[in-house]
């Protein structure tokens, strides 16, 4: 199974994991396949990764259209869409289904443990068999089998599609 890891802002990685925010926008394109595993990392001041999701699909469009299809899925609102999309003419959301939380373990720090050149990516890094951050992190979360995932609160005024943010999400 192909795996990559995204980073996103901590309330962008809560609402993943509450399963209200269901597509993930990107306003590149992004060249990953349908059954592909995402470790999800949320930035500061969280910096550690918070869970695991499956790519169900990846569209492809211009904006227009993947804000008409996806609009109730991607928690943020249309100013802050627009100021994210920047004028793209093409753009990436990803579908996610089997979103599973992680404990609160799995930080940056201990990442770096065994991976000292780690750095979280800006926009999405694939995680090829055999390389040592792909290695760590399926090492991890078979530790973490056993554990109880931490509570994701629900990010307060968002409900399934809906925010009042108007900050774009970007990694960072």
């Amino acid at each position: 199974m192909s795996q990559a890891i995204i980073s996103l802002k901590p309330r962008y990685a809560k609402l993943v994991l509450s399963g209200d925010k269901t597509v993930e926008l990107r306003n590149r394109i992004v060249r990953l396949t349908p059954g592909t595993l995402i470790w999800i990392y949320a930035t500061r001041p969280m910096a550690r990764i918070v869970g695991v999701a499956e790519i169900e699909s990846v569209v492809h469009a211009g904006p227009s259209e993947i804000w008409r299809r996806f609009r109730e899925d991607i928690c943020v609102d249309r100013n802050g869409f627009d100021s994210y999309i920047g004028g793209r003419e093409r753009v990436s959301a990803l579908v996610l289904r089997s979103v599973k939380g992680l404990g609160d373990f799995m930080t940056l720090d201990r990442i770096r443990q065994s991976v000292q050149a780690f750095q979280p990516p800006q926009f999405y890094a694939r995680l090829p068999p055999g390389s040592r951050l792909r290695g760590t992190l399926d090492r991890i979360r078979e530790a973490d089998k056993g554990r109880e995932p931490e509570e994701c609160r629900r990010v307060s005024g968002a409900r399934r599609g809906r925010s009042t943010a108007s900050e774009p999400e970007q990694a960072g």
